[in-house]
């Protein structure tokens, strides 16, 4: 019996002990005990520059669409696409054929004009034979005019029956688009000529009219008076007319870039139809709106930086007008930049950031943007004290992208940690690497 029981507890002897040799407790780290490596910067003391950024395109200094005065037909483009060209070169030219012709008779009626001014000088008699020598060369005049109208409808319509014809022909693939174009063109050319032939018989009524009355004057003794007039008529005629052909020969009105060519060798062109545009690309600009903050940071004249990402360039430019008038449509003002260009490397359409405001120059106390924790809407930093991290409520104050300013919880020189908060908590020892960055 004795010798069972010394069995019984030599069993449960050495099971204590087997259970003891095999069960393992865990080891627990305190706070304490634990380093983590982080790297630190100094609170420094010092200013805080704010810029506000907008973004904006580029655009020309001066942007301009040419269009003759006169209507007409193209006779040549002296340009091309992307020539830089001085104010008052020809761009291009009309075909002169049928102004230069109504120079000719414009001078032809003020030489007459004068003629018959001294004829009314020398006696009534002979003005009266002036004014009603007039009277026929006008009549005639007209009856010519008007001939001109009858040739130049039959031409209008057999050009028209001829376009129709080509363009049915032309739809069903019977000829070619050559064919098309060059009775369009031949259309084109007789519509001119009707509005031509129409004007010089209206011209040649009025000259009738007029000469009817310049007889009438004369029998009643007012020849000089009414010649003299006459001649004045004339005289102005004949600038109108010498204008129109001067108007044929279309000069740049600025001095620039030609950005686009609209028009081609024959084609009817007239005062709505822009042959040319033109742009002046030295200096650029860029048109954009601020908001009534930023509007209190920036006059005409302040510098700003423009960044154009494109070129990966930053340049400086100034502020050449800033509108009084908010711009209802975006609740923004509307700011004008200028920016030399003088090599022609900026371009039209270039998307530009730019910066402008700065800060009031007082001394802040600063972290670098990367040492601030937020939690639960608060916000804290890690500050070095001898080998501990202690964690520490802030206030902050203005801000930027790589600063805060700090206004209670830090002072200059403390040490706060940068690299390494997420591993963090309050107290735990750390150990300080070197900033690489």
């Amino acid at each position: 019996m004795k010798t069972n029981r010394y069995i019984l507890i030599s069993i449960l002897a050495f099971s204590v002990t087997l259970s003891a040799c095999t069960k393992a407790e865990p080891v627990i780290q305190s706070a304490e005990e634990q380093v983590v490596p982080v790297q630190v910067e100094k609170v420094s003391e010092g200013t805080i520059e704010e810029r506000a950024s907008i973004t904006g395109k580029l655009s020309p200094d001066e942007a301009v669409d040419v269009s003759p005065k006169v209507s007409g037909k193209i006779q040549k483009i002296n340009v091309s696409l992307g020539q830089f060209v001085q104010q008052g070169e020809v761009l291009f030219t009309l075909d002169q054929t049928d102004l230069a012709n109504s120079v000719k008779q414009a001078e032809a009626a003020y030489r007459l004009s004068l003629a018959n001014l001294k004829q009314a000088e020398s006696g009534a008699v002979q003005g009266i034979d002036q004014a009603e020598s007039s009277v026929i060369q006008y009549q005639n005049a007209i009856t010519q005019a008007q001939n001109a109208v009858t040739q130049q409808e039959q031409a209008l319509q057999d050009a028209t029956m001829a376009e129709q014809r080509t363009r049915q022909l032309h739809t069903a693939g019977a000829v070619p688009n050559s064919e098309l174009e060059r009775v369009e063109t031949a259309l084109k050319n007789a519509q001119i000529g009707l509005a031509n032939a129409q004007t010089s018989l209206e011209n040649a009524k009025l000259s009738y009219d007029n000469a009817k009355k310049n007889l009438e004057h004369a029998k009643n003794k007012n020849g000089v008076q009414v010649t003299k007039a006459s001649v004045d008529q004339a005289r102005v005629a004949l600038e109108n007319a010498q204008s129109q052909l001067v108007n044929a020969t279309v000069t740049a009105p600025i001095t620039g870039i030609v950005s686009i060519v609209h028009g081609s060798t024959g084609q009817i062109v007239g005062p709505q139809s822009p042959v040319v545009s033109m742009a002046r690309m030295d200096p650029v600009k860029v048109k954009t709106n601020v908001s009534e903050q930023e509007l209190t940071q920036i006059q005409v004249g302040s510098n700003v930086n423009v960044e154009i990402p494109t070129l990966n360039k930053q340049l400086e430019a100034k502020v050449t007008a800033v509108s009084p008038i908010m711009n209802n449509d975006v609740k923004a003002y509307p700011v004008e930049i200028s920016i030399p260009n003088s090599n022609l490397e900026l371009k039209a359409d270039m998307v530009v950031h730019v910066r402008f405001g700065s800060g009031s120059g007082e001394k802040l106390t600063l972290i670098p943007r990367k040492a601030l924790v937020e939690e639960q809407g608060k916000r804290f930093v890690y500050k070095l004290e001898e080998n501990k991290a202690m964690k520490v409520e802030v206030t902050t104050g203005t801000e930027t992208s790589e600063q805060v300013e700090i206004k209670e919880g830090l002072h200059a020189g403390d040490q706060v940690v940068v690299k390494g908060q997420t591993l963090l908590v309050d107290g735990v020892k750390v150990d300080v690497q070197e900033n690489t960055q």
